[in-house]
């Protein structure tokens, strides 16, 4: 899914001081409590974008990425908590598009300079579209996100019917320049080698992973060569890969299975013609994408 620069705010937890030797009575961190409540807020988006709605993902990113000597003004997070209640039911919310009150980048002071906490935080470029977009420990960064052409590097994600798969290059650091690999366009990121866009693999020819062959194919692991994709009925034992789009590989009956549609009961993602599976139902695809605060 096309990850949109959620509000990351106070990206940012103080270190509790130390208390005086023998203490046996602490008193809690506001920064802390302040960062829980700052997540709940946002598990029922990742909940519906079919991530996990734990909240530990959000923690662990908001108490790990924090500017050097930030102070916790009480006063902002409380505004900041009280407008993100009030707004989470927007339309647009979970998507970003609804804009977070300005005191929630104030709860532990200004962000270093050159980070973002959403899209709009970004000046545009005449190179492709600008992102809010986190990675490993850094703080949240502006990247321009260009059309790649075979060979661009370095790649950052996939785009299929004009959706963005973020690569798994995005756990490290954010370059300030990516390439977006288009299938449509016979191209995909090679993130395990060379870090650029390469091309999809045709019926025939060999592979080690589904993703490296054209969208009607599959990589079969008897043959290791790019295979058509099943039509329904037909056997097969691969729950993503070895079925036609509108298919899934049912592995109670072993057979390639007609996706369902919202309302559908599901257990898994690739059974619903959405891609979304959040609760037990297939629901509509989410508009916003996976997204850092969610573990996406």
């Amino acid at each position: 899914m096309t990850t949109r620069g959620w509000p990351l705010l106070g990206v940012v937890v103080l270190a509790v001081a130390g208390a005086a030797a023998g203490c046996k009575d602490d008193a809690p961190d506001p920064a802390v409590g302040y960062i829980k409540d700052y997540c709940d807020i946002y598990k029922p988006c990742c909940i519906a974008a079919g991530l996990p709605g734990d909240g530990v993902a959000c923690e662990a990113l908001l108490t790990s990425t924090r500017p050097p000597g930030a102070t916790f003004s009480a006063p902002s997070a409380g505004h900041c908590l009280s407008v993100l209640r009030m707004i989470s039911s927007e339309p647009g919310f979970c998507e970003g598009d609804v804009l977070p009150p300005s005191s929630c980048s104030r709860v532990f002071g200004p962000m270093p300079e050159g980070a973002c906490i959403q899209d709009a935080d970004c000046p545009p470029s005449a190179e492709g579209e600008v992102r809010c977009i986190a990675g490993g420990t850094q703080t949240p960064r502006c990247q321009i996100q260009a059309h790649g052409a075979l060979g661009s590097a370095p790649c950052v994600g996939d785009v299929r019917g004009g959706v963005v798969f973020y690569s798994g290059a995005m756990g490290g650091d954010v370059p300030d320049l990516g390439y977006l690999c288009d299938a449509a366009e016979l191209l995909r990121c090679d993130t395990a080698q060379t870090g650029a866009c390469v091309a999809l693999v045709e019926v025939g020819a060999p592979c080690l992973l589904t993703s490296d062959c054209v969208a009607t194919a599959f990589c079969d692991g008897g043959t290791g060569l790019c295979a058509t994709r099943k039509a329904i009925g037909a056997p097969c034992a691969d729950p993503a890969g070895e079925c036609e789009d509108a298919a899934f590989c049912d592995l109670t009956a072993m057979a390639c299975a007609a996706k369902l549609d919202v309302g559908g009961y599901c257990t898994e993602h690739v059974q619903c013609l959405t891609g979304n599976c959040p609760d037990g139902t297939c629901q509509p695809t989410p508009g916003g994408g996976a997204n850092p605060v969610c573990g996406g």
